[in-house]
């Protein structure tokens, strides 16, 4: 099973790390703020998706809101920041 690192800060921050417990170095960061969609669904306005050199996601980042974006289950086993 492929380890997912979730760690969530008291801001509301949050951060779903993919590619294990050392990341690389985050190349591209893509905010999901600024498509159509984001009208429709409030959770893509705090979400920026980040890519490594070969442009593989390796993480994904909340801004605010961690508690509706996530999945409860998801929060609850995240590490705290």
């Amino acid at each position: 099973m492929a380890e997912i690192l979730v760690t969530v800060s008291d801001t509301g921050e949050a951060y779903v790390g993919l590619a294990g417990p050392e990341p690389p170095e985050v190349r591209e960061s893509v905010a999901l703020d600024g498509i159509e969609e984001a009208a429709g669904l409030p959770a893509l306005e705090s979400l920026v998706l980040d890519f490594d050199f070969y442009g593989r996601l390796v993480g994904i980042r909340v801004t605010s809101g961690a508690r509706s974006a996530l999945p409860p289950a998801l929060l609850d086993a995240a590490d705290r920041a």
